[in-house]
C-alpha cells in the first residue's frame, strides 16, 4: 500500500538520527516537499532519543506523543514515581538495587530499550551503574496488554492482548509474540483500563498506546524481594510493567477488523477526537475471532536460498532476494499469523506454525 519505501539505519538505540533526519531532508526536496504529507506517524525506535523526534517536529508535523510525554514516560525514575503517587501497583523497581539484595529475584531493563531484548538477568551484570538502567524485582504470572487509543483524556479499549516470551540464552526476555481478545477477566479488564486512563492523564498520552502488564492468580505465590516467604493474593492483581507511548506490534492483531484503526489514531492527534470502533466508549470491539501473531527467530546461523516458497501464513520476510541471504543465529527470520475462535486456539496454532517455519528452514539450509 506505501507509495515508497525508504531504509534507515539503525543500532542497538533506534534509528541513526543523522540518517533519518537526512532521509527527510531528501524528501522535502521531492515534488511538492514534506509539505503534501499531513504528518509522519512513527512507531519503536525513538523509544532511547526523543530528542530525535523534536527535530523531526521541526520538519514535519509529528502525529502521536510529543517527545516530552515520550521522554516522561521512558524515564523510569518518573514512570514508577508517578505510577507510586497514584497507587497504581507495580514490581518493585530500583535504579541501584540496595545492598545484599537476591539477584536470582531482578532483572536489568534499558529505558529506552524495546522487544525485550535489553533484559538481562540481574546476576549476569558485571556493572551496575549502566546509565539509562534501572532493575526490577521479576514476578511470575500471565504477561498481558492493553492496546488503547486516546485524546489525552478519555481513553477508548481497542483490544486486550495476551502476550509470551521466545527465550533463548543471550535474550532471555525476547518478544515471542500475542493473541488477541485474550481470555481476562473483568476485574482484571477494569484494573488495566484504570491504569491507562491514570497514565494517560498524567502523561498526556494522544493516539494508539500500549500498556504491558503481568497478571497474578489469586492462588498465584509471589516471590517477594524482601521477604522469601510467599504471599499470597485474595485476588486477581495486575502489575504495570511499562507504557510504549506509540504504535506498537499489537496494532497488527486489530488491523484486519477494523480499517479505521490508523485513521482513529490521526484524529485522536490531531483533532483529538475519539471518533469509536463501534459508537462505544472504552467498551473492547466485538469480534469473535482471535489473531495472533510471533515471530520466527533463527536458532542458528542460516542462509536463505532463491526461491523459497513460504506459506501464505508468513509475513515479514525478505523481499527481492537476488542473491542467497544469511541470518545469523538470533536475529529474526520472518513472522507467522494465524486465526481461531479463541484466544487459546489461535496461540497453539500460531506456536505450532513457529516450528513449521524452522523446520522448513533446517530442510533448505
Amino acid at each position: 500500500m506505501a507509495e515508497k519505501a525508504l531504509t534507515v539505519r539503525c543500532d542497538e538505540l533506534g534509528f541513526l538520527a543523522d540518517d533519518l533526519l537526512q532521509t527527510l531532508h531528501h524528501l522535502d526536496k521531492e515534488e511538492m516537499g514534506l509539505g503534501k504529507f499531513i504528518g509522519l506517524v512513527y512507531g519503536s525506535g525513538f523509544e532511547a532519543q526523543p530528542h530525535l523526534l523534536q527535530k523531526i517536529a521541526e520538519l514535519i508535523p509529528v502525529i502521536g506523543n510529543t517527545s516530552v510525554s515520550l521522554a516522561a514516560v521512558k524515564n523510569a525514575s518518573i514512570f514508577f514515581a508517578t505510577m507510586q503517587k497514584l497507587n497504581i501497583k507495580h514490581p518493585r523497581t530500583f535504579d541501584q538495587l540496595p545492598a545484599n539484595v537476591d539477584l536470582s529475584l531482578y532483572v536489568q531493563k534499558f529505558s529506552g530499550g524495546c522487544g525485550g531484548v535489553h533484559i538481562k538477568p540481574a546476576q549476569s551484570i558485571q556493572n551496575h551503574l549502566s546509565e539509562n538502567h534501572y532493575f526490577q524485582n521479576v514476578m511470575e504470572g500471565l504477561s498481558v496488554s492493553l492496546l488503547f487509543i486516546t485524546n489525552g483524556n478519555e481513553v477508548e479499549v481497542v483490544g486486550f492482548n495476551e502476550q509470551w516470551l521466545s527465550a533463548n540464552a543471550q535474550t532471555p526476555f525476547r518478544y515471542g509474540g500475542a493473541v488477541s481478545h485474550a481470555d481476562l477477566s473483568v476485574s482484571v479488564k477494569q484494573q488495566l483500563l484504570s491504569a491507562a486512563q491514570q497514565l494517560t492523564v498524567a502523561f498526556g498520552l494522544v493516539g494508539l498506546n500500549s500498556l504491558d502488564a503481568i497478571v497474578q492468580s489469586a492462588s498465584q505465590t509471589v516471590k517477594s524481594a524482601e521477604e522469601i516467604c510467599p504471599e499470597v493474593q485474595s485476588a486477581e492483581q495486575v502489575y504495570v510493567l511499562e507504557i510504549n507511548p506509540r504504535l506498537s506490534a499489537t496494532v497488527d492483531l486489530y488491523a484486519d477488523e477494523e480499517k479505521a484503526l490508523f485513521y482513529r489514531h490521526v484524529e485522536a492527534c490531531l483533532s483529538k477526537r475519539l471518533i469509536g470502533a463501534i459508537g462505544h466508549k472504552s467498551q473492547e470491539i466485538v469480534s469473535s475471532i482471535s489473531k495472533a501473531h510471533a515471530v520466527v527467530y533463527a536458532d542458528i546461523d542460516v542462509t536463505l536460498m532463491l526461491g523459497i516458497d513460504w506459506p501464505s501464513w508468513v509475513t515479514d520476510t525478505p523481499i527481492q532476494l537476488d542473491r542467497p541471504l544469511k541470518i545469523i543465529a538470533g536475529a529474526p527470520v520472518c513472522s507467522v499469523i494465524a486465526y481461531a475462535d479463541s484466544a487459546d486456539a489461535a496461540k497453539k496454532e500460531v506456536l505450532t506454525r513457529v516450528q513449521q517455519i524452522k523446520n522448513l528452514l533446517q530442510s533448505s539450509h
